[in-house]
């Protein structure tokens, strides 16, 4: 649907009928108008949730991005994987105050708001997990031998429930190098190989000696 055009119809429609508005008659046409006036009802509170949905979406990526966790943990690197990944664009800034602002400006454009909205709470929800280490460390730990142990059908259903920012917690904490250009496939791959070399470095240390 080319909005614009629809815009410019409707204005048209406008002027005609505020110009014919006081000879206009016939049950036709009237039944016509009541079932355009609900239909415009509709598209009326559409548009309107949209709108409100818009621009709660840029408002909360501007503030995450000024937040004390993006200052904290919002990286050059971070944000040209996100731009990538979210509207398929590349930063031409090339200092991380700008690359902020570039960031910002072109999700908007592509009106993936909400995507960068769920993208810089992930990286920064990982960046604190990490951080944190201690009891969440050894759980991760621990997950990572679990899921080692799975069969190859049950790991594919476990690891469909994760976020990409929970594989990459489970890889970090586990010793497993990535980048920021590591998909979540190629990461997921990385995670079934090493946690099941785990698991058997585990079951091995466990196997009584009978010498």
């Amino acid at each position: 649907m080319n909005y614009s055009d629809l815009s410019s119809r409707l204005l048209h429609l406008g002027e005609r009928l505020a110009k014919h508005a006081g000879k206009i008659d016939g049950e036709t046409l009237g039944r016509s108008a009541r079932r355009l006036a609900a239909q415009l009802d509709a598209f009326e509170e559409h548009l309107n949730s949209y709108l409100a949905s818009r621009k709660s979406g840029e408002l909360l990526l501007e503030t995450l991005i000024r937040s004390p966790a993006a200052k904290r943990h919002l990286t050059f690197d971070l944000l040209k994987h996100g731009l990538r990944e979210i509207a398929g664009k590349r930063l031409k800034s090339e200092d991380l105050p700008a690359a902020k602002r570039e960031f910002v400006e072109l999700i908007h454009e592509a009106g993936k708001q909400e995507k960068g909205v769920e993208f810089l709470q992930d990286a920064f929800a990982q960046a604190i997990h990490v951080e944190a280490g201690g009891k969440d460390k050894a759980h991760l730990q621990r997950e990572f031998v679990r899921l080692g142990q799975l069969a190859d059908e049950e790991f594919a259903q476990e690891i469909g429930k994760r976020t990409f920012g929970e594989l990459r917690r489970v890889a970090g904490v586990n010793g497993i190098k990535f980048t920021d250009k590591t998909t979540k496939q190629r990461l997921t791959a990385l995670i079934r190989r090493y946690a099941q070399r785990a698991a058997v470095n585990i079951a091995a240390t466990r196997v009584p000696s009978h010498s």
